[in-house]
């Protein structure tokens, strides 16, 4: 394994594949060992009584850059212990839930570890956390994120089948971690 060039949150990094062949791939610099670089965050938020899912609008450099598309559709996420090395799974959801939506959750869930975010690209691996907000009271301003973040905005759960199949795939990407945070989150709820 041997590190090729290394930034502030990435390391590009080469290691050999199980034929003898170099492998390259990115790997976060928080990383620790048995420890889960990231959270997505599925965001339940009660609005007159119904849930709805709280979604982000972004603009992410590697996609629109690459033409995939103009925008990204995302649940809020972050780097676990980006800035504090002692910080826990859920620490960091709750201070990236305020940050990105301004939101403190009443109810927050570990859903799945170790999930592998892109396999042969990065050996990034994330927690699926599901959040629940028994309000819409925004508690603090959010964060634009350097103009990455462009939107917030609710799905009711009712729709979500309706909203995701109909996305204009040409303009809107949406995240991976985001379907699989809706599938974790509707099983939570539907258990209540």
């Amino acid at each position: 394994m041997a590190t090729i060039n290394s930034t502030k949150f990435l390391d590009f990094k080469s290691a050999l594949s199980p034929s003898g062949h170099d492998w390259y791939y990115v790997k976060r610099t928080n990383d620790r060992p048995n420890t889960d670089s990231a959270v997505a965050i599925t965001t339940l938020v009660k609005v007159n009584g119904e849930y709805n899912f709280l979604f982000i609008k972004t603009n992410r450099p590697p996609i629109s850059s690459e033409n995939k598309a103009k925008y990204c559709l995302e649940s809020p996420a972050g780097l676990i212990a980006d800035n504090d090395k002692d910080e826990t799974l859920i620490e960091c959801a709750k201070k990236e839930l305020l940050e990105e939506a301004g939101l403190v959750a009443d109810e927050m869930y570990i859903e799945l570890k170790n999930s592998s975010t892109s396999a042969g690209l990065s050996s990034e691996t994330l927690t699926y956390i599901t959040a629940i907000c028994n309000s819409y009271d925004i508690i603090q301003k959010p964060v634009s994120d350097g103009g990455i973040i462009l939107d917030r905005f609710f799905i009711p759960v009712d729709n979500i089948d309706k909203y995701l199949k109909n996305i204009n795939q040409n303009e809107i990407s949406v995240a991976a971690a985001l379907v699989c945070g809706v599938y974790y989150a509707l099983l939570r709820i539907n258990s209540h």
